[in-house]
């Protein structure tokens, strides 16, 4: 039976996450530890990307069998790969450790452990995307550890992927972890390559920022008088259609207000408030029958009226408060047919 093939329909078996939550995963995965016969070789690996050195990317492992430290190693992936490209190659740089190693032949099985859940799982499957190469190798080393030379009396054994919870204090993961941290500080190499992962993460970035220069050069002046930045906050589309058309209103200034409405003859228009005040798209605001000031604590209108227009949590409570305060269907109501008595 083909070698590889064998290793792949055990990954279900080998790979086990433990339980979610992070302190009685760690203390399964230290007794579980205790459960693995010490001629197996442990390597742990870790990936990590350091802000100080403009976000260089590193990985580590440490390799470990009957309680010994057999190797270890750090390195540098440069500054255009993600950690989940780290954290796959330093798995592979132990596993790869771990094959050439001269005790190999003492041991059963090869115990890989890592703290990326994602990378955890791809690493003995087929696998499309970021770092593909280096999943693509790590299988190819799963199936030569079973032809690795090995004592006659021990089964081949397998390669064994496991995900260990981090930043627990669990020895090896946390030496693994220095590692990686080591590595994101050492020089590029000089064929680091662009990775995936990191040319999403560029290309995201790079529209990212065209969008908001853009938004800066041609965003209407009622949105720029109201500090309003690039409109990001994709939660809006889950407010109520009414709420969030009165929003849109009052900063568009396109809507049910009495100069939008003398604009175009509309004659039948509501004009002005019950309060007596004419409409206007700040009306809500500064309207005496108005609740709505107290969701801004007493702040000045130059900056309550941005926040509640322009931020995430003010567009929220604004949403919210034209729900329950009824402010449009009872105070400042629109156009009808009951309104003018007919």
């Amino acid at each position: 039976m083909d070698s590889t093939r064998v290793s792949l329909s055990d990954r279900k078996e080998n790979f086990r996450p433990a339980r979610p939550h992070q302190r009685e995963a760690a203390e399964d995965f230290i007794e579980f530890l205790t459960t693995i016969p010490p001629n197996d070789i442990q390597v742990f690996s870790d990936g990590s990307k350091s802000e100080a050195t403009d976000g260089a990317t590193g990985g580590g492992s440490v390799t470990f069998q009957h309680g010994h430290k057999i190797d270890r190693k750090a390195f540098s992936l440069g500054r255009n790969a993600e950690v989940f490209d780290a954290e796959a190659s330093a798995a592979l740089c132990g596993a790869k450790a771990a094959l050439l190693a001269p005790t190999a032949k003492y041991a059963t099985d090869m115990w890989v452990f890592l703290d990326n859940l994602e990378v955890a799982m791809r690493l003995l499957a087929p696998s499309t995307g970021s770092s593909q190469a280096v999943f693509e190798e790590f299988c190819e080393v799963a199936s030569k550890w079973r032809l690795r030379p090995h004592l006659p009396h021990l089964p081949p054994g397998s390669i064994r992927v496991r995900w260990v919870p981090g930043h627990l204090n669990i020895p090896g993961n946390e030496e693994a972890d220095k590692a990686a941290k080591e590595g994101a500080a050492l020089p590029a190499p000089a064929d680091a390559i662009c990775t995936l992962a990191s040319l999403k993460r560029i290309a995201k970035a790079t529209a990212k920022l065209a969008v908001i220069n853009l938004w800066s050069i041609t965003a209407p002046a009622n949105y720029t008088e109201l500090s309003i930045k690039h409109p990001s906050n994709t939660n809006e589309l889950h407010f109520k259609r009414a709420a969030l058309g009165r929003i849109l209103a009052a900063r568009s200034q396109h809507g049910d207000f009495a100069v939008y409405h003398q604009c175009f003859n509309h004659n039948n228009a509501t004009l002005n408030c019950s309060c007596g005040w004419p409409k206007s798209p700040l009306h809500f605001f500064y309207c005496k029958l108005s609740t709505v000031r107290k969701l801004t604590h007493g702040n000045p209108a130059s900056e309550a009226i941005p926040w509640l227009l322009g931020t995430a949590k003010g567009t929220q409570m604004l949403a919210d408060w034209i729900t329950d305060s009824k402010y449009y269907t009872e105070i400042c109501r629109p156009y009808s047919r009951e309104n003018q008595g007919l």
